[in-house]
């Protein structure tokens, strides 16, 4: 009885694992985004979100060509969560992950803005 127990209660482990890496799996790769109300050298740039073992790591790339570490990056049910620290300042991204689109919300101090971003294809050479 121990023996099925413990089976059952590695299948359920094993397939919650394989769900959220396939569910990490939209959220992987370059992101070319928008968010129009922000200021100049922040409105647009590439975010890259990574998987790292069963973690999602990233950063946004500014079109200022400041780099910047993505924080608490998380993904559930197609939306994806995140925090980047901007001139001393907490930026909040929520977005919800459509075939290759994300549209979304960023919260600054100066108040919440919309986002969206289309999936880069890299062309195979």
């Amino acid at each position: 009885m121990k023996k099925v127990l413990y089976a059952i209660i590695f299948l359920f482990t094993m397939t919650s694992v394989f769900s959220l890496s396939a569910q990490n799996k939209k959220a992987v790769g370059k992101w070319k985004y928008e968010v129009a109300q922000a200021p100049y050298g922040y409105n647009n740039g590439v975010l890259e979100i990574k998987q790292e073992k069963d973690k999602l790591t990233g950063q946004v790339n500014f079109s200022s060509g400041e780099d910047l570490k993505l924080q608490k990056l998380t993904m559930r049910n197609d939306t994806i969560w995140a925090n980047v620290y901007v001139e001393s300042e907490n930026v909040e991204i929520v977005a919800k992950i459509s075939n290759s689109k994300m549209k979304g919300s960023v919260n600054t101090s100066m108040g919440v803005m919309s986002l969206e971003a289309d999936k880069v294809v890299d062309s195979k050479k």
